[in-house]
């Protein structure tokens, strides 16, 4: 007996080769790693994360949703539904990414922490009063390079005192806000400031996000600590 297929019922179960398949697949991880890409490069320290991780997410949607309905009107839509999936799937992790992993793996997979360890090692050898604390050293201004995540130009100011060794790098130029502290006393290194923890010694602060000028209101991702 010949069975016939019902048009309509082919029509339901649209199907790609495995080939098309595998490269809907590989295009969703390459579209995961260009949209974790677009998210290193918009976070800065200091600034907010909640904006770049909206960015990264409304792209990967964007895609989504534009490959979702290419996928709706062609034959062989099973490698377009996969990749639109796929790339759903990759635009949530790309969006924790950026808002929880970016900033940490940049200084981490930098030398962020050689040049911090350097800076506070050049001021331990200086002359200290009789308090054991070295008096402040001009800060120094770097118009190249970076650290970590943070670009010139920056400033790098050292403080070295009984109860605890800090390095910040402060973001400086027009609009400029916030930066990178490394320290061993984090509790007695913030003065009323917006603060997160990055990665070991690592923290980024910003000042406070109120129209007003008033403590305590802060990015999100942000925790507002006073001086310590």
């Amino acid at each position: 007996m010949v069975q016939v297929l019902d048009p309509t019922s082919a029509e339901l179960l649209p199907s790609s080769s495995p080939k098309a398949r595998w490269a809907a697949l590989v295009a969703a991880v390459a579209t995961g790693v260009g949209l974790g890409a677009t998210g290193n490069v918009l976070v800065s320290p200091g600034r907010s994360l909640a904006v770049p991780t909206a960015i990264v997410a409304g792209i990967g949607a964007a895609i989504v949703l534009g490959s979702w309905v290419v996928a709706s009107v062609r034959a062989g839509r099973e490698a377009g539904w996969i990749f639109a999936v796929g790339v759903g799937v990759v635009t949530v992790l790309a969006s924790v990414w950026t808002f929880e992993f970016a900033l940490p793996a940049a200084v981490e997979w930098s030398d962020a922490t050689a040049q911090a360890q350097s800076a506070l090692s050049q001021v331990q050898h200086s002359p200290q009063n009789r308090h054991g604390t070295v008096p402040p050293h001009p800060c120094v201004l770097h118009a190249n390079g970076s650290i970590g995540p943070l670009a010139a130009p920056y400033r790098e100011c050292t403080i070295w005192t009984p109860i605890g060794h800090m390095v910040s790098f402060v973001a400086s130029g027009p609009g400029a806000d916030g930066g990178l502290l490394y320290t061993d006393r984090p509790s007695a290194s913030f003065a009323d400031e917006c603060a997160r923890h990055l990665v070991g010694d690592w923290w980024m602060f910003a000042s406070s996000t109120d129209s007003n000028g008033d403590p305590g209101s802060c990015y999100l991702g942000y925790t507002f600590r006073g001086g310590g």
